[in-house]
C-alpha cells in the first residue's frame, strides 16, 4: 500500500485434496467475487508440478486493500493473504473468502464428470477476463490481449455447450471480428481499450453466473 497509512496483514491457509489447477481457479474466483476487485499480478509458470499465484486490488479508490492467493501442488495448501489499513475488514474478507473456497470445493467434488468439465472451463474463462483487463491497463501488446479474448470465448463455448447459445459467445465473436486486423505488437488504441475493458467486466459477471450454477 502506498498511501502512507499503517498497514496490517492477515493470512489463511487451506489444505486441499483436489486437482491443484482447479483449486487455484476456485480460489481466484472467490477472491475476485468482491465488487471492485481487479487483478494486479499473476503467475502460472509451466512446470511438472502446479504452482500459481495471483494478487488483486479489492474495493474502491480510497477504501481498498490488496489480497493474494498462492497454490503449490507439492504442499497441497492454498495460502491467502490480505494487506490493508483496517485489520477487521481484511480478516472479515479472508474469513468470507475461505468459506466460499471450502463450500465451492465441497460442491465441486460431488459434480458429475460432465459438470466438472463445464465448470473447469468456466473458471478458466473467468481468469481470461480478469487477465484481459489487467493486460489492457498495463498497455500490453494486442497479441496478448487477443489470446485471452479468444481463449476465454473458447472456454465459454465449451462450458455452455448443449445450452442455448450464451450471449458471451456472440459478443466475443463480434469483438474478435472487429479487432482481427489490428497490429499485434502494439497496445490497443485508447477508445477500443476502454470499451473492451468495460465489456470484459460484463463477461466476468456473466461467467460468474455460470459458475454459480455448479459451485
Amino acid at each position: 500500500m502506498s498511501n502512507g497509512l499503517k498497514t496490517e496483514k492477515s493470512t489463511r491457509s487451506i489444505s486441499y485434496v483436489d486437482e491443484s489447477a482447479v483449486v487455484f481457479r476456485v480460489a481466484w474466483y472467490a477472491l475476485a467475487l468482491k465488487p471492485g476487485a481487479y487483478l494486479t499480478e499473476y503467475s502460472e509458470p509451466e512446470s511438472q508440478t502446479f504452482e500459481g499465484k495471483a494478487r488483486f486490488s479489492i474495493g474502491s479508490e480510497g477504501n481498498s486493500f490488496e489480497a493474494g492467493i498462492s497454490v503449490n501442488e507439492l504442499e497441497s495448501i492454498i495460502n491467502i493473504d490480505a494487506v490493508g489499513a483496517n485489520k477487521d475488514e481484511i480478516n472479515a474478507f479472508l474469513n468470507e473468502a475461505s468459506d466460499v473456497i471450502n463450500a465451492a470445493l465441497d460442491k465441486y467434488r460431488i459434480l458429475s464428470t460432465d459438470e466438472k468439465s463445464r465448470v473447469r472451463r468456466a473458471l478458466v474463462a473467468k481468469t481470461c477476463w480478469d487477465r484481459l483487463v489487467h493486460l489492457i491497463l498495463k498497455k500490453k501488446p494486442f497479441s496478448e490481449i487477443y489470446y485471452q479474448l479468444a481463449h476465454g470465448r473458447e472456454m465459454m463455448i465449451k462450458a455452455t455447450e448443449r445450452d442455448t447459445i450464451h450471449p458471451i459467445t456472440l459478443s466475443t465473436s463480434g469483438w474478435l471480428a472487429n479487432v482481427e486486423n489490428l497490429p499485434r505488437d502494439e497496445p490497443l488504441p485508447g477508445n477500443l481499450a476502454s470499451s473492451l475493458a468495460k465489456k470484459s467486466i460484463e463477461w466476468k459477471r456473466d461467467t460468474q453466473d455460470v459458475i454459480k450454477r455448479y459451485l
